[in-house]
């Protein structure tokens, strides 16, 4: 799409880590919890970076086959709740949530990881923003199979060409696609290296949240 394309989406639908929230360092060192709690191998960070955009229980199914991943999952989510208020905020939310609810778009989150988004949301004071939020326990598959993206779009009473999907790994590229989103965004702020996203074809690439907000300004139908 070039930059003289008009939209007129109906709802967005964001993926949180790494998108909305930097949070690649809590996210870590819930796996070196998890690690050292269950007497397992501690993943390396890069390990950790090229799994970003699965969901939780498959990660945790790579880097420890035949383990409990039930068990794995609980240990980390316990982690995380305690920690939700270290998850840091990109620069620019409030701006694009606030740009978005003003012309009548409706939210979502749709992200792999679990039910501790509710609270990361609540910390932040940003949850009153989303009409649904899809964590990876809601659903059967993950990303990138789109059921979660027709379910936030079905939660917000849109149908899936009328939403955009926006998310920072080839994964939430892919997701919108095979939704056949209104339109897919690339963000390269997060986990998601940017040839990766380049050769997964996203309709627009931006590099911040104040670059998306200053594309949708400029996509939006007046």
């Amino acid at each position: 799409m070039d930059n003289n394309f008009k939209l007129q989406p109906k709802a967005v639908i964001f993926d949180a880590d790494g998108t909305l929230f930097n949070s690649f360092e809590l996210i870590y060192s819930a796996y070196q919890h998890v690690a050292v709690t269950h007497s397992l191998r501690t993943p390396t960070p890069e390990e950790i970076r090229v799994q970003m955009g699965n969901s939780l229980p498959d990660i945790f199914q790579a880097l420890y086959p035949g383990h409990d991943v039930t068990e794995l999952l609980q240990t980390n989510n316990t982690y995380v709740a305690a920690n939700a208020m270290k998850y840091e905020a990109f620069e620019g939310l409030r701006e694009v949530l606030q740009l978005l609810q003003y012309r009548d778009i409706k939210l979502a989150i749709l992200t792999s990881g679990g039910a501790n988004v509710l609270k990361i949301l609540k910390h932040h004071d940003v949850e009153h923003y989303f009409t649904s939020v899809v964590h990876h326990e809601r659903i059967t598959n993950p990303k990138p199979d789109p059921e979660g993206f027709l379910l936030a779009a079905r939660e917000c009473d849109v149908k899936p060409g009328d939403a955009i999907m926006v998310g920072d790994t080839v994964s939430d590229v892919l997701t919108g696609k095979n939704a056949r989103a209104l339109a897919t965004v690339a963000i390269t702020h997060g986990y998601g290296l940017r040839d990766d996203l380049v050769e997964a074809n996203p309709d627009f690439i931006v590099d911040s949240l104040h670059e998306f907000a200053k594309l949708m300004a400029n996509l939006l139908v007046q």
